[in-house]
């Protein structure tokens, strides 16, 4: 008798148990389809969360619907929406370090100059995008989306900021080598006022964005040489800077097929858009070899050095 209620109960936890798989095997399949393809979307979904992080991927699905939605009711899919997604990227990348920080209750290596460097970019850009139509996407995406992604970025700057000076978080900043903010802002203004295209046909509308994205053009090199200080970089810093990258390459993209838009009609002076495009290329090149060792980590999952002019680091 003893013997019968073991057994019994031992095939009433079987049952339980492949109750339980049959209900997951049916949820799967019904998400993902009972085929061989729905079968490999779904590994290769349980393979990105392994690898990334289950609040990374909600962050990238959250901004890829975000865009999908925003492409299809706000956009008319002509090529200045470009500019539009270019934001977007680059706010991804600045949520993924506030949620870096959430996360770990530290700033880890991430650089407080380059964040005291974006204040003035996106208040510059601000600025003339706010007021002035010269630099904004021809589509529906331009009255109010661009603008918006800039601003919800500049919050996440400020707040950040403030986490790092008034919280007790400013405990985790990591102390940075002497980097000439100060002047380097100021001698981009200064060459701002001096060559600047006329895209909004004002001088100080042109001057603000001229002025925004020659100071983009320093921003990350704290951010690198904090990374190249401690020999390490966590997997979200690494996934902004990757944003960072992305934004700067489809910007770099847009502002060469429109050099012309920069051109002043009066004088056919090109030297501003040469300028502007010679800009977003350092831009560009500069996170060149940060991006290769990155999508070269990701292929191969493991760890990777990458070479700086202050030494490696791994990650």
């Amino acid at each position: 008798m003893m013997y019968q209620d073991q057994y019994a109960h031992k095939k009433s936890d079987s049952m339980v148990s492949s109750g339980m798989d049959t209900l997951s095997s049916s949820g799967a399949d019904a998400m993902f389809g009972s085929s061989k393809f729905g079968k490999y979307l779904q590994t290769g979904v349980e393979q990105i969360q392994k690898d990334c992080g289950v609040v990374e991927c909600a962050c990238y699905s959250l901004c890829f619907c975000v865009v999908v939605l925003g492409y299809h009711m706000f956009s008319d899919g002509v090529f200045s929406s470009l500019i539009t997604l270019a934001s977007v990227v680059q706010f991804l990348g600045l949520v993924l370090t506030l949620v870096k920080v959430e996360q770990q209750k530290s700033f880890g290596n991430l650089s407080i100059n380059m964040l005291q460097l974006y204040v003035p970019i996106y208040v510059l850009r601000l600025m003339c995008t706010l007021f002035h139509e010269g630099y904004l996407p021809a589509d529906a995406s331009g009255d109010w989306a661009y603008q918006i992604a800039d601003i919800c970025a500049l919050a996440i700057v400020c707040l950040l900021l403030w986490k790092a000076h008034f919280t007790h978080l400013k405990q985790t900043v990591k102390e940075e080598q002497y980097f000439p903010s100060l002047i380097i802002a100021a001698f981009c203004c200064g060459l701002a006022c001096v060559i600047f295209p006329r895209h909004n046909l004002g001088i100080w509308a042109d001057t603000f964005w001229t002025g925004s994205l020659y100071l983009e053009t320093f921003v990350m090199i704290p951010q690198v040489r904090l990374i190249a200080k401690e020999m390490n970089v966590e997997s979200l810093t690494s996934h902004s800077i990757a944003c960072t990258f992305f934004y700067r390459f489809i910007n770099f993209y847009f502002w060469v097929v429109c050099r012309l838009e920069l051109v002043r009609e009066r004088d056919q002076d090109y030297v501003p858009g040469y300028f502007v495009v010679g800009a977003l290329a350092i831009q560009t090149v500069l996170l060149c070899d940060f991006i290769y060792f990155y999508g070269k980590a990701l292929v191969e999952k493991n760890e990777w050095s990458l070479p700086t002019f202050e030494g490696c680091f791994s990650v």
